[in-house]
């Protein structure tokens, strides 16, 4: 006899045995679905993670470049011990600068955090070449342009910060960084070509007004001529020197506005343009129009004249760096504190009343004539060297580490 079997209760089974199935595979699409989030949300946290505590260690280098401006308000950090190498300062609290080889001695020096919120350390020291001697960011070749040297200049600081979160993360960054070095100004007025002095009442005062750094009035690498009696005074190495002609300085003056127009907080893009009643701060006259001006605004002002010209007319006036690309023409009643810089000529035409306290250094490739009546350039190194003072440091290089 044969045993009758039920179709209906296989299909039972089989129906049951694929439910399981695709239990089972839902189940592992579930989880691997549940991995795969995790795993996206890990990563995005070490993300987050690892962008905060950049960011923290970013701020420890800025607070430590601002603090080391030469004109910082806010507790400023000092480089007191500029030849000596082994000099070493540390921004953090005691216990992390410890960590990092603070120990007080004489050659050391720690500075509290301006921001509490951010857990960040600092260490800074000079950079040496290989022979272990500071390095110095300053012009030692005569083009006017600073390069890295062991003579002239401000020194070069390694400044590395590490910034940790309460997650426990932590990234170090460094940074190579230095002082602005103050214009290069070699003279009252600088000229590459021949300049034409005009005007029994233009004056060009090379002797220091401000200060002992005395300078030659005109400093030209072609010729000078007169007419009309200007008066011109001046001194260079201790002794007389109203003029020096054919100097081998050859100052690269378009490099010098190339390095400062980027940090200009007035641009102009113009084409033989004249401009009159423009403002940008006001200098304090001195008693007479043959002493020095002063004024506490820091301007950078700079024109691109397409290769063409900007006249300042009207009784124009400011105080900082006044940036020209092209031929710069002043008219009656200018006023500077500064320092003016222009790629060509420089030519002061048309009503009296105009001082320029600071430098002016155009290198021009026509004449820089003085025409006009109570014309001054009058030197002041403090007028010079204020312009890069209250600027932060630069970096010259950038360093991501790895802890």
């Amino acid at each position: 006899m044969f045993k009758k079997i039920s179709l209906a209760t296989d299909e039972r089974g089989a129906v049951l045995i694929t439910g399981l199935l695709l239990v089972l595979v839902l189940t592992i699409l579930s989880l691997a679905a549940m991995m795969s989030t995790a795993t996206e949300l890990k990563i995005a946290s070490n993300d987050r993670s690892a962008k905060q505590v950049f960011y923290v260690a970013e701020a420890g280098l800025e607070d430590t470049r601002s603090r080391m401006q030469t004109a910082a308000s806010a507790s400023p950090i000092y480089d007191d011990q500029a030849i000596n190498p082994n000099w070493t300062a540390f921004v953090g609290t005691a216990a992390e600068a410890a960590a990092k080889g603070y120990s007080g001695s004489s050659d050391q020096a720690r500075y509290d955090r301006l921001n509490s919120s951010l857990d960040y350390v600092v260490t800074i020291t000079h950079k040496l070449d290989s022979s272990g001697r500071i390095l110095k960011w300053g012009e030692s070749n005569g083009d006017g342009v600073p390069e890295e040297n062991t003579s002239v200049g401000t020194n070069i600081f390694v400044i590395t910060s590490e910034g940790y979160t309460t997650t426990g993360a932590s990234k170090p960054i460094r940074i190579e960084a230095t002082r602005v070095p103050s214009i290069p100004a070699p003279a009252a007025l600088y000229t590459k070509e021949h300049t034409m002095i005009q005007g029994t009442s233009v004056s060009i005062l090379g002797m220091d007004h401000c200060g002992t750094d005395d300078v030659p009035g005109v400093l030209t690498m072609a010729g000078v001529g007169q007419n009309g009696h200007p008066t011109i005074t001046g001194s260079s190495e201790g002794k007389p020197a109203a003029i020096v002609e054919h100097s081998p300085k050859n100052i690269d003056v378009q490099a010098l506005i190339v390095q400062f127009r980027g940090k200009a907080n007035y641009n102009y893009n113009v084409n033989s343009a004249t401009l009159a009643g423009m403002d940008w701060g006001t200098p304090n006259p001195g008693a007479t129009q043959q002493d020095a001006s002063s004024c506490n605004a820091r301007n950078v002002v700079y024109f691109n004249t397409n290769n063409t010209y900007v006249k300042l007319a009207g009784q124009s006036h400011g105080c900082g760096i006044l940036l020209v690309d092209g031929d710069l023409a002043i008219q009656g009643g200018f006023q500077w504190h500064g320092v003016i810089l222009a790629t060509g000529s420089i030519t002061f035409t048309g009503g009296g009343g105009k001082n320029v306290t600071g430098a002016m250094m155009a290198g021009a490739t026509v004449s820089a004539d003085l025409v006009g009546g109570d014309s001054t350039i009058v030197y002041c190194s403090r007028a010079v060297n204020d312009q890069t003072n209250s600027l932060p440091l630069i970096t010259l290089r950038w360093l991501e580490l790895f802890s």
